[in-house]
C-alpha cells in the first residue's frame, strides 16, 4: 500500500488469476467481482448501457485472452483491467468520431427509486447531469483523472498505474483536475 491508501483486490487474486488461465471458474470469480466496477466506469463515460455493454465485452475478452500474458510485475491486475477498458473506450470514440452527449438512461435508478420524493429525484438528476457538463467541459486529462478517482474509485497507485505516471502526478493533476472543475461549476452557477 503507498501513504496508507486501501487496494481494493480480492483475497488470492494473483493464484486465482493463474489458475483462470485454464479454470473457467476461477476467471467466473475475477469477472463477477470486476464486472460490476468496469461496467459502472464504461457507463459512466459513456452514458449509454449497450455501448457500456459492449465496450464490456470487448474488454473482457481481451483480458481472457490475454491472462496468460498478465504478470504480478506488471502491477495490479484491476488497474491492468481498467488500462484494457480504457482503450477499448479510446477506441470507441475514435471510430465514432466524437463523444456524444450523454442520455437519460444513466438516470434510470433515481427515477425508479421509491424512497426519494420527485423533488429530491430532480436536485439528484439535475446535480448529475451539472457534474457530466462539468467533466465534458474540462481537459480530457483532468476528467480522466476524476473518473478514476471518483467513479471508478481508484487510489493514487492504481491510476498511476493505468496512465503510466507517478503517483505524486497523479496527486497533482486531481489537485489541478477538482480546481479546474470548481472553475467551470462556478460559471455555470451563475
Amino acid at each position: 500500500m503507498v501513504d496508507g491508501e486501501k487496494k481494493d483486490v480480492l483475497e488470492n487474486e494473483f493464484e486465482l488469476i493463474k489458475k483462470a488461465v485454464n479454470d473457467d471458474q476461477a476467471f467466473e470469480i475475477l469477472y463477477n467481482y470486476y464486472f460490476p466496477k468496469i461496467y459502472g466506469y464504461l457507463f459512466k463515460r459513456t452514458g449509454n448501457r449497450e455501448v457500456a455493454e459492449d465496450l464490456m465485452s470487448e474488454t473482457f475478452l481481451k483480458v481472457f485472452s490475454n491472462l496468460k500474458k498478465f504478470s504480478q510485475k506488471e502491477g495490479y491486475f484491476k488497474a491492468w483491467i481498467y488500462r484494457i477498458a480504457t482503450n477499448k473506450l479510446i477506441d470507441h470514440y475514435r471510430k465514432s468520431g466524437k463523444r456524444k452527449d450523454l442520455d437519460l438512461e444513466k438516470f434510470e435508478n433515481v427515477l425508479e427509486s421509491e424512497e426519494k420524493s420527485p423533488e429530491e429525484k430532480f436536485i439528484v438528476l439535475e446535480n448529475q447531469e451539472m457534474v457530466n457538463i462539468i467533466l465534458r467541459k474540462m481537459p480530457k486529462r483532468y476528467s480522466e483523472i476524476l473518473y478514476f478517482k471518483f467513479f471508478a474509485e481508484m487510489d493514487g497507485g492504481e491510476i498511476s498505474e493505468i496512465l503510466k505516471i507517478s503517483i505524486n502526478n497523479v496527486r497533482v493533476l486531481t489537485f489541478r483536475a477538482l480546481k479546474n472543475f470548481n472553475k467551470i461549476y462556478d460559471k455555470q452557477k451563475k
